[in-house]
């Protein structure tokens, strides 16, 4: 954040509750007359469009202030010095083991008090509904110590782990964090013809579209049972919750994305809707291989100007390693920098997961895959589910969506092979 105690700026935060105040202006105009059963007067029409121009307005101030604010962190990160309003001094405060074990309390107060009203602001625009403690996205995007260690060391953001435990961000595809619906512009039917100077000679295509596809929240539940002696913990506690919640909601997010089917209420597999090469043999065969990325030529897939990749999952992995280019002399695989014919190579137990027992490869530009991570979390707790074991449920929920433009042509797989 940025002070504005100077100015008539306001930060972000206090634009989006003022557009929220907005909105509850519009909500109140429109169950009157639903409450009379009535169309809008005049008046009220008159209203209306003054509050939707004021929407429209602070849009615009909520986007510069968000860039001057990430303008403003970036800076102070390079010259080691701290700026912020009083909410960027408080998170310095906040940790992830103090919000578990308010949660677990039931109680609420200081910064986690704090935190969790801001992000029940976020939610807003989200449509996150917290039944637990909230934890902002402004919080996840910061990285934390826990000064209550004397050994503390500094804790990359929550969102840092996130992307860092995803393959598809190590394979290029595009992270976002702590964002509302987000859409993505898709063009199609594209094409350039040269034309005499006057025009009046040659033929303009007129079959270019632009559609869009649309990644919104959804939600993921997380569970760990947790004994109340490890929510006592500071040493270790905020490493080891971060870590190991954006390894999990890492690895779920990924086997929708990768997987096999499409799973219920979780974005749709890339994996699945990818162009497919056909296996002769019990294994693919170099020739096969190389001829993935000929159908990506065909495609129109640029390689050059392409963030060009494999995921190939343990199966594919060793046969990888195992394949030679070139009268088996020149290898496919190089294990010094991890290139497979050409291009990084990662690997992922969740590629084809479902498809059966044979061997999966994905090569693609992964440029075209989006992922978006919405809101906050919401930590909650069950006492009774395990009431006997003395272990109560730490339920956490998240919200994130993924998607690929373009995915029909921009991949090929080989799938259970």
């Amino acid at each position: 954040m940025y002070n504005n105690k100077n100015n008539n700026m306001k930060s972000s935060i206090e634009l989006k509750e003022l557009r929220s105040d907005f909105i509850s202006k519009l909500e109140v105009i429109k169950e009157t007359c639903k409450a009379e059963e009535r169309d809008l007067n005049s008046e009220e029409n008159t209203e209306m469009d003054s509050i939707l121009s004021k929407i429209d307005d602070v849009d615009v101030k909520i986007e510069r202030a968000e860039k001057i604010e990430k303008n403003l962190r970036t800076a102070a990160t390079v010259s080691g010095i701290k700026v912020g309003t009083k909410i960027d001094k408080d998170l310095e405060k906040f940790t992830f083991g103090a919000a578990v074990r308010a949660a677990y309390s039931g109680k609420m107060e200081g910064i986690v008090k704090e935190m969790h009203e801001e992000a029940i602001s976020e939610s807003r625009y989200t449509g996150q509904n917290f039944k637990g403690v909230g934890i902002p996205s402004s919080v996840l995007t910061r990285a934390n110590t826990n000064t209550a260690d004397v050994n503390a060391v500094e804790v990359g953001s929550f969102t840092d782990q996130l992307e860092a435990n995803l393959v598809l961000a190590s394979a290029g595809a595009q992270f976002y964090a702590g964002v509302n619906n987000y859409k993505l512009p898709v063009f199609s039917g594209i094409d350039s013809t040269w034309v005499s100077e006057d025009g009046t000679s040659g033929t303009v295509n007129t079959n270019g579209t632009t559609s869009s596809i649309t990644l919104s929240p959804k939600k993921l539940i997380s569970v760990v049972n947790m004994s109340a002696e490890s929510m006592m913990q500071n040493a270790g506690l905020e490493a080891a919750l971060q870590r190991n919640m954006a390894q999990n909601i890492a690895a779920t997010w990924e086997l929708a994305l990768l997987g096999d089917s499409d799973i219920t209420n979780a974005p749709t597999s890339i994996f699945l809707d990818a162009a497919t090469q056909t296996v002769a043999g019990s294994a693919p065969t170099i020739a096969e291989i190389l001829n993935m990325e000929s159908t990506l030529i065909t495609n129109g897939v640029n390689l050059e100007g392409a963030r060009m990749a494999w995921i190939l999952d343990g199966g594919a992995l060793t046969e990888a390693k195992s394949l030679a280019q070139v009268s088996s002399v020149s290898p496919a695989y190089d294990n010094f920098d991890k290139r497979f014919c050409g291009y990084f190579a990662f690997s992922t137990s969740n590629l084809g997961a479902g498809s059966g027992s044979g061997t999966n490869y994905l090569l693609g530009d992964f440029s075209k895959v989006h992922l978006a991570q919405f809101g906050g979390l919401d930590i909650l707790f069950d006492p009774y589910t395990n009431a006997a074991t003395g272990l109560p449920r730490m339920i956490v929920t998240s919200l994130c969506d993924g998607d690929a433009v373009q995915n029909d042509t921009a991949f090929v797989k080989i799938a259970n092979a």
